[in-house]
């Protein structure tokens, strides 16, 4: 099947293996807010794409990459085009700002990484990214803790809090990240824990295979259970295998 013309600069979601009947169609924006988002076929591989103008687009895009209000906008259009099509196909979702000058520059590149993409293929079907964090819960003392009189006394009060925060690398942690990587496809570091997050001790990204769902779940509810009171658990998702795909898309 011939791909209907599409001219201009093109504007990459990602990649999946051809579907055994139709594609199916997006309708979620393009990252320029007009041109629609649509498959085309790259040999024996689907690119998801769409026409962005090569000018005002593609030639601002370094410029526009420090405009947050800019990035905001169209971040956001490119997630929701790559989650709905990942939703519905198997998807090595490119990252933000992947663009190319036309088809042919997109049919090189492709067939230049089809044997990584073929790689990466199998290590993401039928899975989705999940993300896990666990927060200290604050304890509340019985009374108000008095106003510090000096700076030692405030330092002594700042060691007490935390010598009854949680370790970040304690015993349970360790069983928590065995019990999700025996259910997990992959597991991937997220960085570093930092003070972001106020209490944040622990976080890790996990690839899930989707028949594995319902164990995935159980064992979480088993560890908010556990730290009831002590710990609290966060998990996002599911989400494209973005942190899965290496430097395949």
């Amino acid at each position: 099947m011939a791909n209907p013309e599409i001219t201009g600069a093109l504007y990459l979601y990602g990649v999946s293996r051809r579907a055994s009947g139709k594609a199916p169609k997006i309708s979620s924006p393009g990252i320029d807010g007009v041109h629609p988002v649509r498959p085309l076929d790259c040999d024996d591989l689907l690119c998801w794409v769409s026409q962005v103008d090569e000018t005002e687009f593609a030639g601002a895009l370094e410029r526009n990459l420090e405009n947050l209000d800019w990035l905001a906008l169209h971040g956001v259009r490119h997630q929701l085009a790559v989650g709905e099509i990942a939703a519905r196909i198997s998807l090595i979702p490119a990252r933000f700002g992947t663009l190319f000058s036309g088809e042919a520059a997109l049919l090189k590149d492709v067939r230049e990484r089809e044997p990584a993409l073929e790689k990466v293929f199998k290590r993401i079907a039928d899975a989705d990214e999940w993300g896990v964090k666990v927060f200290a819960v604050p304890q509340q003392s019985t009374r108000a803790s008095a106003q510090p009189r000096s700076g030692r006394e405030y330092l002594q009060q700042k060691a007490s809090r935390l010598k009854k925060r949680p370790a970040r690398n304690d015993q349970d942690f360790k069983q928590l990240l065995s019990a999700l990587e025996k259910i997990a496809r992959d597991a991937a570091p997220t960085g570093k824990v930092s003070g972001a997050q106020p209490n944040l001790l622990w976080q890790a990204t996990f690839l899930v295979p989707r028949s594995r769902r319902a164990k995935w779940d159980q064992v979480l509810k088993q560890f908010v259970k556990r730290w009831d009171g002590q710990r609290r658990i966060e998990v996002n998702g599911p989400w494209p295998p973005y942190s899965f795909v290496s430097n395949a898309a």
